[in-house]
């Protein structure tokens, strides 16, 4: 048999850390591929490797039965392989058209101005082949995510790509935009596209993938026909172990007293409009939100990043002036963003300068010279990195070469590390796979045993229902409702959000 695309006992190391190992990858024509794995399990070296990003240590590459080195990206992008990063790399001011040629030579009328009618024509000649549905006029910050990865497939379909890597396309995208997602998926296999589909979203590879890799610790454990495969086999073998619950259930809380109170929260520009709710001591409140609700926003509120119009904010009882992230902090109040790359960390930085960079006044040897004590730094550091998991080579490694999963447990591990009276979690598991998810929950279990006060916002409801004590609804900018969490079911929770993003 002929394979598309052929990886041949592949191995990869970095400093410390086998990446891959005799792994055999290979895809046939017109396949759908999910590849899945805990963080760290090597996903992202295996798709480098594919892409021409990274090259392997170890191992041959083959592309249609012949020899093949990817030395370069560009080499990739040249035979039609094309990776459409979870991220996106659009303008947001730019049209569908005009990010669709970035980096391409336009082409020029005699006068030398840019032909735009002959770009529009040859994009919609690829819109129309592969019977895509995209706005290609308006701005990309106007368009739904879906559409704008819908833009980013269009890209790579100039390039008469035969192959496309898909990295967690549908970690922003609502119910109905995923279901567009899929249906084009499908249009593009039907014309011998081939797709590598990596998502931490188990359920959803049975719906559109018609096989599945799974990796852990490097190495291939199997690959199967997605109709001979059951979630419950996926997750064990992505953990090595029998995975009896996914999410753990929250630890009960008793009685209580309130460490939160938040009273006509009103800010005009982020669309927040008149919040009330509590949150008591070792409370997990779950506030779930369609995209664009309005949940992001009010937790980003609560740490100082937006001033608000009028309301008020009360700790242990007392009222508190949230005018900056500073303050917030002051007085206990810590974020994990929703944005781990742009919030969350800073790059140029190694995990144990991420990890002790908010409390770097605690490790001073003295206050005349305020040289922190290493030592004590790399006992909190080894610490955090034991207590959750953190697959890294140790403190000194830079935390741009960690897994999505282990730079979210940086992030989590300086405020556990630091103290919080309320922590605030925007969709603190995005990108992350179901073990790394159970290893965060536990993590957050523990904070609220010693008596922090936890917020998580979601758009996924099973995580919802999951952790949390009580649940709050959010709807364009107003929280609705908030109810205890017994006998309550995802059509309870869409109701309350009037289910208009997902019917659209």
């Amino acid at each position: 048999m002929e394979y598309l695309l052929e990886l041949k006992e592949i191995s990869k190391k970095f400093p410390g850390v086998v990446a891959l190992q005799n792994v055999d990858f290979s895809l046939q024509k017109g396949e759908i591929r999910a590849l899945v794995g805990e963080n760290g399990a090597g996903k992202s070296t295996l798709i480098k490797i594919m892409t021409g990003a990274l090259q392997p240590d170890a191992g041959s590459l083959f592309w249609m039965g012949q020899p093949v080195s990817l030395n370069y990206p560009w080499k990739a992008r040249q035979i039609g392989i094309a990776f459409i990063h979870q991220n996106r790399s659009l303008i947001p001011f730019f049209s569908g058209f005009e990010n669709i040629y970035l980096g391409r030579p336009y082409p020029r009328k005699r006068t030398g101005l840019v032909h735009w009618k002959k770009i529009r024509e040859e994009v919609k000649v690829v819109i129309s082949r592969y019977h895509l549905l995209v706005n290609m006029d308006k701005p990309i910050q106007e368009l739904p995510a879906g559409e704008q990865t819908m833009i980013e497939i269009v890209r790579t379909l100039l390039d008469k790509t035969n192959l496309i890597v898909l990295d967690e396309p549908t970690a922003t995208l609502t119910n109905a935009e995923t279901q567009l997602l899929f249906q084009a998926i499908r249009t593009l296999k039907d014309q011998g596209v081939t797709f590598v589909y990596v998502s931490h979203r188990i359920d959803e590879i049975f719906e559109v993938a018609d096989s599945v890799t799974v990796l852990r610790n490097g190495k291939v454990m199997k690959t199967l026909p997605i109709h001979e495969a059951k979630k419950s086999d996926i997750v064990s073998l992505m953990a090595g172990e029998t995975v009896l619950s996914t999410f753990p259930p929250p630890p009960p809380i008793g009685f209580s007293p309130t460490v939160l109170s938040v009273q006509l929260l009103t800010v005009p520009r982020e669309q927040i409009k008149n919040i009330n709710f509590s949150l008591r001591k070792g409370e997990i409140l779950g506030i779930f939100g369609l995209v664009g609700a309005g949940q992001g926003e009010l937790v980003e509120t609560l740490f100082g990043m937006h001033v608000p119009f009028s309301g008020t904010i009360l700790i242990d009882g007392e009222k508190v002036n949230i005018q900056n992230p500073r303050s917030a902090i002051q007085n206990g109040i810590l974020l994990v963003p929703g944005d781990r790359l742009l919030q969350g960390l800073i790059f140029p930085f190694n995990v144990r300068e991420n990890i002790t960079l908010p409390m770097l006044w605690r490790f001073r040897k003295n206050w005349l010279f305020p040289i922190p004590d290493r030592r004590k730094e790399n006992k909190l550091v080894g610490e955090m990195i034991t207590n959750l998991n953190i697959r890294t080579s140790g403190g000194e490694q830079n935390v741009a070469t960690l897994s999505g999963g282990n730079q979210q447990k940086v992030v989590l591990s300086k405020w556990i590390g630091y103290g919080a009276k309320v922590l605030l979690c925007n969709e603190p598991t995005l990108g992350v796979d179901v073990v790394s998810r159970r290893e965060i929950y536990r993590f957050l279990y523990d904070l609220a045993r010693q008596g922090t006060g936890i917020i998580v916002c979601s758009a996924d409801i099973e995580e919802i229902l999951a952790i949390s004590h009580r649940i709050g609804v959010m709807n364009h900018g107003e929280l609705v409702d908030i109810f205890p969490n017994e006998n309550i079911t995802k059509t309870d929770i869409l109701s309350r959000s009037c289910l208009r993003n997902e019917t659209e």
